[in-house]
């Protein structure tokens, strides 16, 4: 398994209303003001289709919660598609006010434009609509964060850029409002045209705005991330250098480094969860430099004697194999999609996502839409929508505990050999009384009338040894030798349910129905100088029965199949 390794990416240059007024001859306006969050905040998300579209807007959540684990956060995807600052200002009574947001992120423009070129009577009803919109936001005792619009693809508009230079005065209009009034500005426009260009410069076929108005996760990924560099947040999850047998980290914590077998372990605590980049959005990476910029998480090892790539496991299951030249240059963690950060990221997006769905339909479809195939007329209907809304509003609150940064054993061990498994010895079947009751395989193996059958390319087709199996359990036996106490990594699949078991302890479980599929669980096995011996409990439930099995060695053993006694 390999990942990306840190590159350089391309600086994006930030262009915006400074950077205009500098063009025009002008003094450059201060830096643009930082977002700062406090302890408890109601942030509301506000704006038309391209905030509706729940990306930017999702990335930006699972950044704050994640980036934040101490804080009591609750945020509010309210955009609607067709919107204007016009209609916001109408409509924030009844969408927003409910809420009590105290933070709200503001983003319209796309429409307010009218989609044609510059006129002055429309930029002056924009710009007085973000005025009374931000009137009323202070008037609900929120603070506002303004965002000026992103562009369109004028590529793909076929337009000649006639609109992105509309949207570039009104965006530069937004920055003037923006400094009147003491707001913070974070300009989406300026930087998204030079990523845009810059990006068709190499690739005329490119594009982040399919549509020439909302963007891909490509885009929203960027659009964040403008929006991530300009709130107060730590920047780095940590660095962690292995020189040797030494560990050494900045950020996040290491401790009780021991070297063992040709490597390293220790444990890891992260101040906080890296941020979760989905894969689809994974291209912006090569656009803007997120993850050096904001979402640090590296790991560099240098002095590591030997050739052979080194494993990287973390709480006993393999995150990705390395070259030395890879480690030395340094690996980006936070990509690592089997390490359990980067599950635990991925199980927060998908849970927002999730949240969020939840609470559309609660508020638009139930709560203003009300469509007949609801019943909205049955006395039943009010007490259903205050459930949903209630059930959404709680699954807001859960997404905290999800965002709980955690303490990992890490292990860097070397590559070493595939273990050939030649043969396995196979029990009789026993009635499935229930996954965890033991048979005597477990208890008196020894009493066990064991028939030894081949093991041909990692597999077993129990299928084929117990013909007509059905609610029964079986069990296969293997016995290895090792030259040292060393560490054996399986990778295995069973149809159906499986547990390991190791010198008679048990080691792994999984009560599952499935098919096999290889590699679809994975333990890590400490073995003892001399005979280890594995046992594979496989159950059956109906259908195919079967087991797969691949061996390899982590660290510096040797490790060979032996005959059971």
């Amino acid at each position: 398994m390999r990942v990306a390794l840190l590159s350089s990416l391309v600086v994006l240059a930030a262009v915006g209303p400074v950077a205009a007024a500098a063009d025009a001859g002008k003094e450059p306006s201060a830096p643009p003001a930082a977002v700062r969050l406090r302890d408890r905040e109601t942030i509301v998300f506000y704006g038309d289709s391209i905030t509706e579209q729940n990306l930017y807007t999702a990335f930006l959540e699972t950044f704050l919660l994640s980036r934040f684990p101490g804080k009591d956060l609750a945020v509010f995807n309210l955009g609607w598609s067709g919107d204007t600052a016009s209609g916001g200002a109408k409509r924030f009574a009844r969408d927003v006010a409910p809420v009590q947001p105290s933070l709200v992120f503001v983003n319209f423009g796309m429409n307010d434009g009218g989609y044609k070129a510059y006129d002055e009577a429309t930029y002056r009803n924009y710009l007085a609509a973000q005025g009374a919109l931000a009137d009323t936001v202070k008037a609900a005792g929120a603070r506002q964060v303004l965002f000026t619009t992103s562009p369109v693809d004028d590529v793909v508009r076929k337009d000649q850029g006639v609109y992105n230079a509309t949207l570039a005065r009104m965006a530069d209009g937004l920055g003037g409002l923006a400094s009147e009034r003491g707001l913070p500005l974070i300009d989406l426009l300026h930087p998204m045209l030079d990523v845009q260009r810059r990006a068709q410069a190499k690739d005329p076929g490119f594009t982040m705005i399919p549509d020439a108005v909302h963007p891909n996760a490509v885009g929203h990924l960027v659009m964040a991330y403008l929006a991530m560099r300009q709130i107060d947040a730590p920047r780095e999850v940590g660095e962690i250098v292995v020189e040797g047998e030494r560990v050494r980290a900045h950020g996040a914590t290491v401790a009780g480094a021991v070297a063992r077998d040709g490597g390293v372990q220790f444990d890891l605590t992260l101040p906080f969860l890296p941020f979760y980049v989905p894969k689809e959005a994974r291209p912006a990476l090569d656009l803007v430099p997120l993850q050096a910029e904001l979402n640090r998480f590296r790991l560099q090892v240098t002095a590591a004697p030997g050739d052979a790539p080194l494993v990287l496991s973390v709480d006993g299951k393999t995150a990705g194999a390395f070259t030395r030249a890879e480690l030395a240059n340094g690996v980006d963690l936070a990509l690592l999609d089997g390490a359990p950060w980067a599950a635990a990221g991925r199980t927060l997006w998908e849970a927002a996502q999730y949240r969020w769905k939840e609470h559309f339909e609660a508020w638009r479809v139930m709560g203003l839409q009300k469509p007949a195939w609801m019943m909205p007329a049955l006395a039943s209907f009010d007490a259903h929508a205050r459930a949903q809304r209630a059930y959404a509003d709680e699954l807001g609150r859960s997404l905290r505990a999800l965002a709980r940064p955690a303490t990992y054993h890490v292990t860097l061990r070397p590559q070493g050999e595939a273990v050939a498994i030649r043969s396995v010895e196979l029990s009789p079947t026993y009635p499935l009384v229930s996954f965890d009751a033991a048979q005597p395989p477990e208890t008196s193996p020894a009493g066990v009338a064991w028939t030894p059958v081949p093991f041909v390319d990692g597999r077993v087709d129990l299928g084929a040894h117990y013909t007509g199996a059905s609610d029964v359990v079986a069990y296969a036996r293997v016995v290895l030798q090792a030259d040292r106490a060393t560490t054996l990594h399986l990778a295995m699949g069973s149809d159906d349910g499986l547990a390991v078991f190791l010198r008679g302890a048990r080691v792994f479980a999984h009560d599952v129905l499935r098919g096999l599929k290889r590699g679809e669980d994975e333990v890590e096995l400490p073995l003892v100088p001399g005979r280890n011996e594995l046992l594979f409990k496989v159950t059956q439930g109906g259908g195919d029965f079967g087991l797969a099995v691949d061996a390899q060695v982590l660290g510096l053993g040797k490790v060979e199949q032996v005959t059971s006694p």
